[in-house]
């Protein structure tokens, strides 16, 4: 009887994230951002227990023994969907953060521009982030001696 509980706690551990991943990935599609915000608690609850139980079955893997193997190909049938509903919204999530990152070049582009400063120029030394990504370059001090 402990055996089916540690396969029926990783299955149900399973639907849960994977119904989750898919309305994360629905809401990455229609850009409904501000909800995402809700689900991510959620999702990391859900994450941390569907690793302890796959954990679980892992350190017994014995337990599949006892499963029929009709429950046995549910399982398989089951997991494969788990891993292409993570698959999709690990590519929804990469697609949303590659778009995030081109809006923000662009309006750094637009910025440097504005401000006069050309991307072409070589920069030397410690890169620079922030604000003062966005200012113009400071002219080079030259070392002048005034005893020649």
């Amino acid at each position: 009887m402990l055996d089916h509980a540690i396969v029926e706690a990783f299955r149900e551990s399973m639907i849960g994230l994977m119904k989750l991943l898919n309305e994360e990935t629905a809401l990455l599609k229609k850009r409904e951002f501000k909800t995402l915000d809700k689900l991510q608690a959620r999702k990391r609850q859900l994450s941390i227990t569907y690793d302890k139980h796959q954990t679980a079955m892992r350190n017994h893997p014995e337990v599949l023994d006892d499963v029929p193997d009709d429950e046995r190909a549910e399982l398989r049938d089951l997991y494969q969907r788990f891993r292409c509903a993570l698959s999709d919204n690990m590519l929804a999530l990469r697609s949303s953060h590659d778009a995030a990152e081109r809006v923000v070049s662009l309006i750094m582009e637009s910025v440097r521009k504005q401000r006069g400063i050309n991307a072409d120029t070589p920069t030397f030394g410690k890169t620079r982030t922030g604000y003062a990504a966005y200012a113009p370059l400071a002219q080079p001090t030259a070392a002048v001696s005034k005893s020649l």
